[in-house]
């Protein structure tokens, strides 16, 4: 009977030690499979190749905005389309139950509604604007073989050559086309446009094998050309000097009515909710602040420029966006 009794009693220990044991495990491992599962990613996307200048920025802020979400960043990059309609429409459309960041240029936001008819997309209508992100000036380049190292000689080169410049606006549809209207209707030159040129990266080759001339595109594809020495940068489209350029003149300091080139800026798909809208203005906010950002950017000529409220912004695309489309109209720029 006592034995019996003690072996009941050593068995109840056991178990009683054996349910203790098994709760203080199971929320180990339900702590381990939680911590195995990874959050949902914050969606980036652009419109254009990894080369341009647009995801360029993206790269120089994608570590800042994973640290402020905790959560990693995929970068979309390079739909393609006609000026980088369709990855405006991506966005656009992007699943409501993920956080995703369209990062817009002046083409894809406020040129592309003005001039293409199948675009379709009304940027402050179909997206929420975040905050501008970064001023990304245009510059002016020539091919280093034809000697021109200004404005002044390169109309002097123009006027004393029976065959005119040749140049390539990148893409009909582009902020570029109507630049170089506005620098060639100013300084009373003529120049070809070669049409079989398409892309920034193309225009870049051909600028700098002597195929054209002349182009006009952002300062970080600019950059290592002017320092090998390939091609000579004329004039920026900024309201003023840049540091990477500090002897290249403006174009308003030249006499061409353009004070400003390209731009880029978040936006987040009409149905995001306020919530995450503030998260990715604050998270914006912080990395084009931080001064290792502002730096990096700079060294490709560009400059950091948030806005201070997401409204300011909203304003910013509609007054470029009524800007952009009296030029078209006074140029006929339309999709052809």
């Amino acid at each position: 009977m006592i034995k019996n009794l003690l072996k009941f009693h050593v068995l109840a220990f056991f178990l009683v030690c054996l349910v203790a044991c098994e709760s203080e495990v199971e929320p180990q491992v339900a702590t381990q499979v939680a911590a195995e599962v990874a959050p949902d990613p914050v969606h980036i996307i652009s419109s254009f190749p990894e080369t341009g200048s647009s995801a360029r920025t993206i790269r120089i802020l994608a570590p800042s905005i994973e640290a402020y979400f905790q959560r990693p960043v995929e970068i979309h990059y390079n739909q393609g389309g006609k000026g980088g309609d369709i990855g405006a429409r991506m966005a656009a459309s992007a699943p409501a139950d993920q956080l995703t960041i369209f990062v817009g240029t002046v083409g894809n936001i406020a040129l592309l509604p003005n001039i293409l008819s199948s675009y379709e997309i009304e940027p402050l209508r179909d997206f929420q604007a975040v905050t501008h992100l970064t001023v990304t000036p245009d510059v002016l380049i020539v091919n280093a073989s034809l000697g021109v190292a200004t404005l002044d000689e390169l109309v002097a080169y123009a006027k004393a050559n029976n065959a005119p410049l040749t140049y390539s606006h990148i893409a009909p549809l582009s902020i570029h086309r109507m630049e170089f209207l506005e620098v060639l209707n100013t300084l009373g030159i003529e120049a070809t446009n070669d049409e079989s040129i398409r892309g920034s990266v193309k225009a870049m080759q051909a600028v700098a094998n002597g195929t054209v001339d002349l182009v006009m595109t952002t300062a970080p594809y600019v950059a290592p050309m002017v320092a090998d020495g390939s091609v000579v940068p004329l004039a920026v489209a900024n309201h003023a000097r840049l540091p990477a350029f500090p002897d290249v003149p403006t174009m308003q300091e030249s006499g061409i009515a353009i004070d400003h080139g390209s731009w880029s800026g978040a936006l987040v798909p009409a149905a995001t909710s306020a919530k995450d809208r503030e998260q990715v203005f604050l998270a914006l906010q912080r990395a084009l602040t931080d001064e290792g950002v502002v730096a990096q950017l700079a060294e490709l000529g560009m400059i950091a420029a948030p806005s201070d409220s997401p409204q300011e912004f909203a304003d910013y695309i509609a007054a470029e966006t009524a800007r952009l489309g009296i030029v078209a109209r006074a140029y006929g720029v339309q999709e052809d």
